[in-house]
């Protein structure tokens, strides 16, 4: 999103639209943008600078760390803030400011609900959706594999 310095009065301009999810260009296969980006920014210079203020808006798809279906979570920018010192430039592009904000909302480990039981380990079968048939497991499994290794 580009904003011309030039034709801001001097009092700011409101700026509401909305920007193609293409804008994230995010090369992960477990985040997707498939929806628009929307905004409402507050643009004004002060002195020698361009001050941005606003929100962001955007749905993202991402899969569960658990269950790894897929489900869509809103993403919100409750204070998006650009100060920028201009050296002469008519256009400012907050593209790059944008896609870091959003991208910094994305949660480090994506639940799709906040009780998921994930899958199970050993049939993998979704255990949101009723239990397995396979047997329970017995006593503490996380050394498991070293209780495999035959030392000599």
């Amino acid at each position: 999103m580009k904003i011309n310095v030039k034709r801001l009065p001097e009092e700011g301009n409101t700026l509401a639209g909305v920007e193609p999810g293409s804008m994230m260009e995010l090369d992960d296969p477990l985040v997707h943008f498939r929806q628009d980006v929307a905004y409402v920014l507050h643009a004004q210079i002060q002195g020698s600078a361009l001050l941005v203020t606003g929100t962001l808006n955007t749905p993202a798809t991402l899969q569960c760390s658990r269950c790894l279906r897929e489900f869509e979570q809103r993403l919100h920018v409750g204070q998006f803030v650009v100060h920028q010192e201009l050296t002469g430039e008519d256009f400012v592009d907050l593209t790059p400011q944008m896609r870091e904000d959003i991208i910094l909302e994305l949660p480090q480990r994506a639940l799709c609900v906040e009780g998921c039981r994930g899958l199970c380990p050993q049939c993998g079968k979704d255990l949101n959706r009723g239990p397995c048939q396979c047997p329970p497991r017995q006593g503490d499994l996380q050394w498991h594999a070293l209780d495999q290794l035959k030392i000599k």
